[in-house]
């Protein structure tokens, strides 16, 4: 009886073949956006899980909190936690601290190979303690046997040294006027799935004591515990800790376990850029929404198909066949049209991974060979569409009364049109919350894009100017500075230690003991506020014509707001805090507020200070009309000065940049799977058009007979589909309000919710809706009335 059943619905789906390609269509589409979709969050929700007993390794961070209350989090920890941790806590098994390079820029050389490299970390001995990356060569006890022994990576050490063994080879690197390094083990590439990655790990080296400095929280503490220890008494213990070495602090610190860093933790100062657990969660709902559009699609078209097929359903009830017969019969067609589609759907996720990889910055092939829950959910999902959106069509049509099936009058009375009809609207509503959220992100993003950073990022170069020889001779950076101010094509010229909107130190800064704040700041020449045309509105910019600047700070006006002082504050002293304790610095200037982190945070509290021997880069503003000579000119006068270190450079737009990648992926994906969407419930509408285009068909004939115009015909059919659309829209507006309005303010500055972006989408749907219709509706008003009542 079964194969019965497979070649009946074999032919069926070869005899309708239009039905049957738009519904495999759907469901292919469906199923692939549904896989590339959970293959993405799988990847994500893995971050961190290859380490041994991840579940029982955790990161310690800060709450700074000033005089006022605000709370800066923050990713650091002083170096001496982890010690304390490891030898007064005994639930900690282990504790390991390490310090990033930051955007520090070190030099690598190797024979006649020299490379600048950024992901390089320092690190303590208890390392691998904590931490399981994978070695190549070498072991754990032989990676930290003494302070000149280095770790590096698989395709970190085939850069240096070829085929070649690079255990016991020797590099140098620009610390201390140059020093040598020896490669003491190699590492496995670090996976994708890691929330800080790094090519070298080098050993930690300080004049201070990090096992006794509670004051610099520049470190990054992890702790492995013992199984079965309970958090709160974790976090307690650090509390007790920070209480007996800092009882002055007020800072609050928090306990975060390692494989939920990634997609729940978003501080300042991050060792990579992480994820969002929100944009996880709304590409899940929107695969549901895709998958549930195909389901719903699939019902409207097979219900659509009822008026060809009753006849067979009452040639079948008169020849002996029982309703269980005729609902199993369908259900195997749904069954075979799903299974169909996901085999499909299978090989067009795997033509699409490489395009879904550089549109979610993901690596999706990897995870699609690797996958240890996709490939069931996958199957999973289409055998709940095959019985759920198979069985109303097959209780439907299973309930044909056979004198009517053979009349092929089952369609005079519409039963069943409410529900679809509410299919419908459930597809539009759903359609248009994703148009309106599409277009509002796209808005948002274009805002970002747009908003006035507090200064000039246009055309300036940034150069690393790497500190420290590596024991060739010493570079006359200032001779290298001057002869670059006087080329032709370039404005200005400056040295800084940071950069803004990547990297600068902090510190903490009151007036006489009160209103402490903790102070972003980089230091800086007298030239660099004129380069990166910052806006002075109170004061001056520092001068070589007042040797006492060098004990003076320019403020940005939320610091100068944070220690209650106002424009009138020039030349009035605060406090600030170093290993020494405080030290008194004077006023000079006030900036205008300037973003230096993502929109998505309120401009924090900024300073500078002067210290003009020390910055290590250098920041030239060309004309942009001159800019490729001119980059071409610095890059000659580098060589010629600093022979020894390659040249390298970047846009000052390029760190700021960085804030909006995620933002301009979430957007891309949103608005491909929004028109993935909208053509999946076109289909759903087609079906919905057609049922009821044949339901009306004699009706329409007789209306031509009696004289009814074209216009009268389609405005007669389109009414109820707009009737349809009109009430998605109105679910779906408010819905859509409230979603875009809590995604919008989880940005300091944001765009607001618009009526055009409303409008917009209004007028897309109904475009849509009206294409959708309007060539069957049409093509039904034309038909020859004799045909449509021959069977009268």
């Amino acid at each position: 009886m079964f194969r019965n059943f497979l070649i009946t619905s074999l032919r069926h789906l070869s005899k309708n073949k239009v039905f049957s390609a738009i519904n495999i269509l759907g469901l292919t589409v469906g199923l692939t956006c549904f896989t590339i979709i959970a293959l993405y969050v799988e990847n994500e929700c893995s971050y961190d899980r290859f380490h041994d007993r991840e579940e029982d390794i955790y990161r310690v961070v800060t709450n700074f909190i000033n005089s006022d209350g605000t709370i800066i989090p923050d990713a650091t920890t002083p170096s001496a936690l982890s010690t304390a941790l490891r030898n007064e806590v005994t639930d900690v098994e282990s504790a390991t601290r390490l310090s990033p390079a930051a955007g520090r820029l070190y030099l690598f050389e190797y024979q006649d190979k020299r490379f600048y490299e950024t992901e390089v970390i320092r690190i303590d001995t208890s390392f691998f303690k904590v931490f399981s990356f994978p070695f190549v060569k070498g072991d754990a006890k032989t990676a930290t046997a003494d302070n000149r022994s280095i770790v590096v990576t698989e395709s970190t050490a085939r850069k240096y040294f070829g085929d070649e063994n690079p255990i016991g080879k020797v590099v140098r690197v620009n610390l201390n006027g140059g020093t040598d390094y020896k490669i003491a083990a190699v590492l496995a590439d670090i996976p994708e799935q890691s929330h800080f990655r790094f090519n070298f790990l080098l050993p930690f080296e300080s004049r201070r004591n990090p096992d006794t400095d509670w004051d610099r929280s520049v470190f990054y503490t992890y702790v492995k515990l013992h199984p079965g220890t309970n958090i709160d008494e974790l976090s307690q213990s650090v509390a007790t800790l920070f209480k007996k070495n800092k009882p002055q602090s007020i800072d609050d610190h928090i306990i975060q376990r390692l494989d939920e860093i990634h997609l729940h933790s978003d501080l300042k100062w991050e060792l990579g850029v992480n994820g969002d657990i929100v944009r996880v969660q709304v590409l899940v709902v929107i695969a549901i929404f895709i998958v549930v559009l195909g389901g719903i699609n699939y019902i409207n078209l097979s219900t659509a198909q009822a008026l060809r097929r009753s006849r067979e359903v009452g040639v079948r009830k008169v020849a002996g066949a029982f309703r269980s017969w005729l609902i199993f019969q369908f259900l195997t067609e749904s069954v075979i049209v799903v299974s169909i589609s996901l085999l499909l759907s299978v090989i067009v996720t795997q033509l699409s991974l490489p395009l879904a990889h550089s549109v979610f910055g993901n690596d999706l092939i990897a995870a699609f060979n690797e996958s240890r829950y996709v490939w069931f959910i996958v199957p999973a999902v289409a055998f709940v569409i095959a019985i759920g959106a198979g069985m109303y069509p097959a209780f439907y049509m299973s309930s044909f009364k056979p004198v009517k099936a053979l009349k092929g009058n089952v369609l005079q009375v519409p039963e069943g049109v409410g529900l679809r009809r509410a299919l419908v609207v459930c597809q539009f509503a759903i359609s248009t919350i994703l148009v309106i959220g599409s277009i509002t992100i796209a808005n948002q993003l274009d805002y970002m894009q747009r908003k006035q950073m507090g200064f000039n990022a246009d055309d300036v170069l940034i150069l690393p100017n790497v500190r420290g020889g590596i024991g060739a001779t010493p570079v006359d950076n200032d001779a290298m500075l001057r002869e670059m101010g006087s080329l032709a094509g370039v404005e200005n010229v400056s040295r800084a230690d940071g950069i803004l909107g990547f990297n600068n130190s902090v510190t903490g800064v009151s007036t006489k003991g009160t209103n402490h704040t903790a102070l972003n700041f980089i230091r800086i020449d007298y030239e660099f506020i004129p380069t990166l045309q910052l806006d002075i509105i109170a004061g001056r910019n520092f001068s070589n014509r007042f040797p006492s600047d060098s004990a003076g700070i320019i403020l940005n006006e939320t610091a100068a707001t944070q220690l209650g002082l106002d424009h009138e504050a020039i030349g009035e002293q605060i406090e600030w805090d170093d290993a020494s304790g405080t030290h008194p610095v004077t006023i000079l200037g006030i900036v205008k507020d300037f973003h230096f982190r993502s929109l998505r945070e309120t401009i924090k509290p900024f300073g500078f200070i002067l210290e003009v021997g020390n910055g290590s880069n250098f920041f030239v503003r060309v004309n942009s009309k001159r800019q490729q000579q001119t980059i071409a000119e610095v890059s000659g006068l580098w060589k010629r000065h600093a022979p020894e270190h390659p040249f390298d450079y970047i846009f000052q737009n390029a760190p700021l940049a960085q804030f909006h990648i995620a933002e301009t992926r979430f957007q891309k994906l949103v608005t491909g799977f929004t028109a993935i969407a909208i053509i999946i419930a076109c289909l759903g509408l087609f079906g919905l058009v057609t049922y009821l285009t044949d339901l009306k068909t004699k009706e329409i004939g007789i209306r031509k007979l009696l004289g009814a115009s074209l216009p009268h015909l389609v405005q007669l059919m389109s009414r109820d589909f707009f009737l349809l659309i009109i009430i998605a829209l109105t679910l779906s507006i408010p819905i859509s309000w409230y979603i875009m309005n809590r995604w919008l303010e989880s940005f300091a500055y944001h765009s607001d919710f618009q009526l055009t972006t409303v409008l917009a989408a209004i007028m897309s749907i109904l475009l849509v809706t009206l294409f959708t219709m309007g060539y069957k509706i049409v093509h039904t008003a034309l038909r020859n009335p004799a045909d449509s009542l021959k069977n009268e």
